[in-house]
């Protein structure tokens, strides 16, 4: 794979993060290579290995003659994924208190993310909301500077908005910017432990915050992919 190939692999997945993010792309949807390799010109063999590394984290999976689909997540699937999160998440909090405390880091990235977060929600702007409450836990991994904790977390995001696609409750009142300003209040206490805490109250409210018992009469997205792009 020579480096333009490669760039394009990248573009490729944040394309697709990101309209996970804004909720444009849907669990089961069909990701099509002739489609994608029009939209960025580029071979086939490309996208497909873009496809590829997606399928490796989880995001995508391949069934012989019916290609590449958005994974669509079980209550057991979500479950795993938060459990995931909670044991990676645990750790990065762990390093950014600790960080903090010796005076290396400025949480004033977080607190714009909060503040962003609270005006989208009360303005109704779902869809940048969400991707604006992702980026929180994702800029929160940033601060850890630890690559290993990063990349373990990265594919985990997108698969808990996919899951919420599924499950969301439109009755439930969770707000998770009050809940990452208590974060931030955690990493300011220099007490790890408290840290660690907060984290899991606060993964463990997303999973309540979803309904599993809602009624889902298709899985499959009436709207097929090309008429997304």
């Amino acid at each position: 794979m020579n480096n333009s190939e490669l760039a394009v692999d990248e573009v490729i997945i944040n394309y697709i993060f990101d309209e996970i993010f804004d909720k444009r792309f849907h669990p089961g949807m069909k990701l099509s290579e002739s489609v994608f390799a029009q939209k960025f010109d580029v071979s086939r063999d490309t996208v497909r290995k873009a496809f590829s590394q997606l399928q490796s984290m989880g995001i995508v999976i391949y069934k012989k003659n019916q290609g590449f689909n958005l994974k669509w997540l079980t209550e057991d699937d979500t479950k795993k994924v938060y459990q995931a999160r909670n044991i990676i998440e645990a750790g990065i909090i762990t390093l950014v208190t600790q960080r903090y405390t010796l005076g290396l880091i400025d949480l004033s990235v977080l607190k714009n993310e909060v503040e962003t977060e609270k005006y989208l929600k009360t303005t109704f702007r779902n869809g940048e909301y969400v991707k604006t409450s992702c980026d929180f836990h994702l800029n929160l991994a940033l601060l850890s500077e630890n690559e290993f904790l990063i990349n373990a977390l990265t594919p985990l995001i997108p698969l808990s908005i996919l899951a919420g696609l599924v499950y969301e409750d439109c009755n439930s009142c969770f707000c998770s910017y009050d809940e990452h300003n208590d974060l931030i209040k955690a990493i300011k206490s220099n007490d790890v432990d408290y840290a660690k805490s907060i984290m899991n109250h606060h993964l463990h409210h997303c999973v309540e915050a979803l309904n599993f018992n809602k009624t889902i009469v298709d899985k499959t997205p009436t709207a097929n992919f090309r008429e997304t792009i």
